[in-house]
């Protein structure tokens, strides 16, 4: 048994020694390509590429077909900078039958182990008539904005023997992919989304003779709306305007300061009409109470020929106070000729005392310092009214 052990040790001895003799040392692939990218019958199909250093310097290209069948198996050697160069010539009595199909083709170049070798893609087409592209490549979304994603991509590595003229991308909001531009950049901004929402994307090459296989998909979503705060610190999103309330709001303040003011304005006329009926001209010279706190006397001066008084909001208080005092002019006129005046300095009498001396005395010291002839009197001292106007005014709240 143990001489059977030794034995079979110096077998597998002998042979692995063997082995490192005649068999090659691996040498990997480490590049790959072609002259071109579109071949048509009777072209020679150039490889070119590169090996890391090793011991053998054989290489072996394998082709295969659009329908991933076998084509053939050609070799090269790699010269001492590792370079080599292998060509299969379509035109041969021997190699043309093997590529008469349309479409791409495969080449992988290899020293020991296919799967460690490197691959290449071309077209053929044995009549010469381009073929559509391959897929563009290396698709990027980007998200821009809420309503806006970025996308960029790679030309397809074949055009098909042809020129690329354009690109066409498709999105899929949800609802299936729908072509939404077709550009002959390889860039393009999708703008006019939706906030917050997902997408996807893929792209097409086209040629003079069609449109490649879609790229890969990519997605993408937007970013959230923007939020806004008011200065209360609550959020409001841009819909909404905060100055829409505040802009109706003083909207009405102003409606009802002009109706107020309209208001004033028919009460001086009345006045006008008791105190000079022939005037088209309404004179208001009387401020009463607070003009006379201030000592500020103002005068408004209103045509009426169906015109709309125009006022100034930043100086409302003039009008209000100067309408006041007429107004309190046109009660006084009012009361005293409807017997209706009263003062706090008169006491509950009955009727019996109405007809008393004493009463018909007190009655005329109160005509005296009525209160409508007090303003009369301090308009006078002003110089505000003339003497003929404070005697027109005082016999006209004496008539009975």
């Amino acid at each position: 048994m143990k001489i059977r052990l030794v034995n079979l040790f110096s077998i597998l001895f002998v042979f692995s020694l063997i082995s490192s003799v005649i068999l090659p040392a691996y040498a990997e692939v480490t590049s790959l390509q072609t002259n071109v990218g579109f071949y048509k019958g009777g072209n020679q199909i150039h490889f070119t590429g590169t090996t890391a250093s090793g011991d053998s310097q054989n290489v072996y290209v394998v082709i295969y077909g659009p329908n991933n069948s076998f084509v053939l198996l050609s070799y090269g050697t790699a010269d001492s900078h590792n370079n080599f160069q292998i060509m299969v010539d379509t035109s041969t009595q021997e190699n043309q039958p093997k590529f008469s199909l349309k479409g791409i083709y495969n080449a992988t170049a290899f020293v020991m182990n296919k799967a460690s070798g490197k691959t290449v893609d071309f077209i053929f087409s044995p009549d010469g008539s381009p073929m559509v592209p391959s897929s563009p490549t290396n698709l990027i979304a980007t998200t821009y904005s809420p309503t806006e994603i970025d996308l960029s991509w790679s030309a397809p590595a074949m055009n098909g023997g042809s020129t690329i003229t354009g690109y066409k991308i498709e999105r899929n909001d949800g609802n299936g992919f729908n072509v939404i531009q077709t550009t002959q950049a390889i860039a393009y901004p999708d703008t006019g989304l939706t906030p917050g929402k997902q997408y996807s994307y893929r792209v097409s090459a086209i040629n003079s003779a069609g449109t490649s296989n879609s790229s890969k998909m990519v997605y993408a979503t937007t970013m959230p709306p923007p939020v806004q705060n008011n200065p209360q610190g609550s959020s409001v999103t841009p819909q909404n305007n905060p100055g829409t309330t505040t802009q109706t709001q003083t909207t009405n303040e102003t409606q009802a300061i002009y109706e107020e003011i309209q208001k004033r304005i028919e009460n001086a006329k009345r006045l006008q009409q008791i105190l000079n009926p022939k005037s088209n001209v309404i004179s208001l010279n009387e401020n009463l109470g607070v003009v006379d706190l201030i000592g500020n006397t103002s005068s408004l001066n209103v045509e009426t020929k169906n015109k709309i008084p125009s006022f100034d909001f930043n100086n409302l208080m003039y009008p209000f106070i100067a309408l006041a005092g007429a107004g309190l002019i046109i009660t006084v006129i009012y009361t005293k000729k409807n017997k209706l005046w009263f003062s706090p300095n008169v006491t509950s009498t009955s009727k019996t005392d109405l007809n008393t001396p004493e009463f018909v005395e007190r009655d005329n010291d109160l005509i005296e310092e009525d209160y409508s002839l007090m303003i009369l009197k301090n308009r006078l001292a002003k110089g505000e009214i003339t003497i003929e106007e404070f005697n027109r005014l005082k016999d006209a709240l004496k008539e009975p």
